[in-house]
């Protein structure tokens, strides 16, 4: 069972994101990441240029190296 992280204690993500680069995929549709605040983050969604707030998302493309 997962364990609750209190929002206080709420780490980094896992990978980088880069701010206005980043595409992801979000339950309201696709976009780019132009903010991000502890597990937020910002997203401005490409068919309707509206900026969403959510912290549930896939990204759509790592950087490899």
């Amino acid at each position: 069972m997962p364990r609750k992280i209190l929002r206080s204690q709420s780490a980094e993500y896992p990978f980088h994101i880069k701010l206005n680069e980043t595409m992801v995929v979000t339950r309201e549709g696709t976009g780019i990441v132009t903010s991000r605040a502890n597990e937020w983050i910002y997203v401005k969604l490409d068919r309707t240029d509206k900026i969403i707030k959510t912290s549930i998302f896939f990204v759509e493309l790592l950087e490899t190296a």
